[in-house]
């Protein structure tokens, strides 16, 4: 009888043992579910859970996540092991999280100084392709610059850059990948192209043909509805052009960066504020060494004109990025970064007339 209840014991105890482990694996999984359905309307969440979809798509096969595959996976710097981290408080990619709970000299700036340091960085790849780029200094004046910026005095514009417009073939053709993003006072996605990135291409636009002769396209066409497939839609929508038209001067893919500093992304020149840029590059792009050159002429002009223009040292390299950004379809592709979320939409349209000059110096200042 004592066996038997010893037995009986170590059985209870197996049962309960089971049903924790069951209700840790349904509470975990209900997680990714949650998580998962809110990935699909938000694309930081889109990203930013990619080890939940995981677990979903080898957990429960019947009910498997589209939209998201290895290529999907190739920016993304998210796992399981990172998710198991997470549970207990432990953010890897913050560290200074855990610092500021146990040292609180350093609780509220620390994000400053990694994102500093993160801008620094001269490789790899980040999770995010909204490029968390930094500089970073902490702002808490609203849409003001820091008071040490001092407004600068550059010529916008270069009248003897000017020559007649052709628009029977365009020169420079714009688009956007993940045409939704937008700028203040708007939300941070905005399917209004009057509130977007798409509303920054027209105004390069405007500024190209009717100052520099340099006929211009400012696709709109929604690409980012599903958010990991942003480069493969808008590469369809490339592939249209380069089959209508050949070849560009340049094809610039027109995003907007993601920094929570203003400092960081904002300079001021001729006493307005405008909203900084930088490039993104894809390194192991088979046409990098073309790309590159192209990207590297922009930015000695820009250097030599309007050098507080640029993010850091104005390129953000990428290993591989999602298809390569597209950059392998032409010698002449790049990605460009206009300011943040933290920028206006009249401060990302103020830099317009800087890049215009800066195409123009490249493309009309060679002949």
């Amino acid at each position: 009888m004592y066996y038997k209840r010893l037995i009986n014991g170590d059985k209870d105890k197996l049962i309960v043992k089971i049903s924790i482990f069951t209700l840790l694996i349904n509470l975990l999984i209900f997680m990714c579910i949650f998580n998962t359905v809110k990935a699909g309307a938000d694309k930081k969440n889109s990203r930013n859970n990619v080890a939940y979809i995981q677990i979903i798509n080898y957990a429960l096969p019947s009910v498997k996540v589209l939209n998201f595959d290895e290529e999907d996976m190739s920016e993304n710097s998210y796992s399981i092991k990172n998710l198991a981290l997470s549970l207990i408080g432990v953010d890897i990619y913050n560290p200074e999280k855990i610092l500021s709970k146990e040292v609180s000299c350093f609780n509220g700036d620390v994000s400053e100084s990694k994102m500093a340091f993160n801008d620094n960085k001269d490789n790899g790849d980040t999770g995010d392709f909204s490029l968390n780029s930094s500089d970073i200094s902490k702002e808490s004046a609203g849409d003001k610059t820091s008071s040490d910026s001092k407004s600068t005095t550059s010529a916008a514009y270069d009248p003897k850059l000017k020559k007649t417009l052709d628009e029977s073939k365009p020169e420079v053709l714009i688009y956007h990948s993940h045409t939704t993003e937008s700028y203040k006072p708007y939300n941070e996605d905005d399917f209004d192209d009057d509130h977007n990135v798409c509303a920054v291409g027209d105004e390069l636009v405007k500024e190209l043909e009717q100052n520099y002769g340099i006929s211009a396209i400012n696709d709109k066409t929604l690409h980012n509805a599903v958010y990991t497939k942003s480069y493969t839609r808008s590469g369809e929508t490339l592939d249209k052009y380069l089959k209508k038209y050949g070849d560009f001067k340049m094809i610039i893919d027109m995003h907007r960066d993601s920094s929570p500093s203003k400092d960081a992304v904002t300079a001021k020149i001729n006493g307005e504020n405008v909203a900084k840029f930088m490039f993104v590059m894809a390194r192991k792009n088979p046409h990098y060494s073309k790309n590159i050159a192209l990207v590297n002429g922009l930015l000695s002009i820009t250097n030599k004109y309007f050098p507080q223009l640029c993010i850091g040292s104005g390129i953000y390299p990428y290993d591989y990025g999602t298809n390569y950004f597209n950059q392998a379809k032409s010698n002449n592709a790049f990605l460009i970064e206009i300011g943040s979320q933290v920028n206006t939409l009249d401060e990302a349209k103020a830099t317009q007339k800087y890049i215009a000059r800066i195409i123009a110096e490249y493309l009309n200042g060679k002949k």
